[in-house]
């Protein structure tokens, strides 16, 4: 009897950690920004946080970073460079401790992302750590298949994550 206890413990402890383990990693379609265009991105994993990063604006073309408090940071574009980083998984399945860097007004919000049904998540921006002052933008995850035109936009991951250290420094 103690041994049937002890594996049904062992077997709901193994069941509820990997209930919210989600794989966010990928690319998506943002929301319609205030200017009607929309952007492809991607998230990605490294050193056990995920990041984001412009792939291509379709719309309009990237913005640089003009307003930049760093003048050797304000010719940088929009596409090709991380944009939104720190994100872990908390107990919850929702993505907490990230920051997202807005190029239109040289500001840095708090961020967290929301997994939700159909490979859809919440990019969830915030004035204040407790999220009372925020906005959450459904984003859609591309299919493989809708991944594939967008490849060639791609910038390669070593230049990518080159790109996290300068989005960092420019926070304000």
């Amino acid at each position: 009897m103690r041994f049937i206890r002890y594996a049904t413990c062992i077997t709901w402890i193994a069941c509820s950690s990997s209930m919210h383990a989600r794989d966010i990693a990928g690319m998506y379609l943002t929301h319609k920004g205030t200017d009607g265009g929309q952007s492809i991105v991607e998230i990605f994993q490294y050193n056990g946080q995920y990041y984001i990063y412009g792939v291509k604006n379709l719309e309009a073309n990237p913005i640089t970073d003009s307003c930049n408090k760093n003048p050797d940071l304000r010719n940088r574009k929009s596409v090709g460079t991380v944009f939104g980083y720190g994100y872990k998984e908390n107990e919850k399945g929702h993505f907490v401790g990230g920051a997202i860097y807005n190029f239109h007004n040289c500001k840095t919000y708090y961020g967290k992302i929301v997994p939700k049904d159909n490979n859809k998540i919440d990019f969830v921006g915030a004035l204040d750590s407790y999220y009372m002052l925020s906005r959450a933008y459904e984003w859609q995850r591309l299919t493989p298949q809708q991944s594939k035109q967008y490849q060639m936009y791609r910038i390669p991951f070593q230049q990518i994550i080159t790109t996290i250290d300068d989005t960092i420094r420019s926070k304000r």
